[in-house]
């Protein structure tokens, strides 16, 4: 069965479609600034291809758990389960091919990451006759596999980057087709990063996340400023499932929505000062 899901338009107007069968086998990198589009992009793909295959979102901050009204996802709160339940889930959902959303908000940074690479490991660790595909997609991923430690334990670090490893280094043979999201290439761990072959890179500010993003597309310095001067909802994609020369995408619209919204100016109350002062200390 082949299947190739409609991400957009290019710069001139022609559909730019992911070819799905070749993107479970040659994984996918997402790169842009907060704001960029990069969760736009990645519920585009998994509304496109949910119809396709099984689909796992390791979802830091609850955006993608509408995808369960509409297209039947389960909805997994982390916070409510230990490790050894979330990795026993895990495994079901493998045997029964259930799409899922791991929802980590409820929990810190390093009980995101310890859940995350729970769930991930039991995932890789399924017996065989369970690797069926499995469209496994990361937001965030630099909190998953960071470049470096930061304030989290080193055994949470440690976990969460070998089973991101797994994921993206030997996840194929296993069914496993990691999707990565990150906002800054510069903080995602580069054996990870590496193992992608398609990549969509929104926009970018800083000079060392542009020069690898550039480096990844196979562009100049010079052509690497063009990153800067992407739009909202547009991305330079390149890869063997979507394109073999460098070209603009402009994302779709999509179905589902998220509960994240763009700060927008609202008028300020017009009590008078007293007024507040008593609603205030009342």
């Amino acid at each position: 069965m082949t299947a190739r899901i409609d991400m957009g338009l290019d710069s001139g107007g022609n559909p730019v479609a992911v070819d799905l069968e070749e993107l479970l086998a040659t994984r996918l990198l997402v790169q842009g600034n907060s704001g960029s589009g990069k969760s736009h992009l990645l519920r585009r793909l998994l509304e496109g291809s949910a119809g396709y295959v099984q689909q796992v979102v390791v979802d830091p901050e609850g955006d993608f758990v509408s995808l369960s009204e509409a297209f039947g996802h389960i909805a997994v709160d982390a916070a409510e389960y230990s490790l050894t339940e979330l990795a026993r889930l895990a495994l079901r959902v493998r045997e029964h091919r259930a799409s899922v959303v791991l929802n980590l908000e409820g929990l810190e940074i390093d009980g995101q990451m310890r859940a995350a690479a729970a769930f991930l490991s039991a995932l890789f660790d399924a017996p065989r006759e369970h690797w069926y595909p499995v469209l496994t997609v990361v937001d965030e991923a630099q909190l998953f596999a960071p470049a470096a430690a930061g304030e989290v334990t080193e055994e949470a670090r440690r976990t969460s980057l070998a089973a991101m490893t797994n994921l993206m280094c030997r996840g194929r043979k296993r069914g496993l087709a990691g999707v990565i999201a990150t906002q800054r290439l510069a903080k995602l761990a580069k054996n990870v990063a590496a193992e992608a072959s398609n990549f969509l890179m929104g926009r970018t500010f800083l000079d060392i996340d542009m020069a690898r993003a550039a480096d990844l597309l196979g562009m100049d310095r010079r052509q690497a400023d063009t990153i800067r001067d992407l739009a909202r909802g547009e991305f330079l994609a390149l890869g063997p499932a979507i394109t073999r020369r460098p070209i603009s995408v402009r994302i779709g619209a999509v179905q589902t929505g998220s509960k994240a919204v763009s700060p927008k100016l609202t008028p300020l109350p017009t009590a008078p000062t007293q007024d507040m002062r008593d609603m205030l200390f009342a």
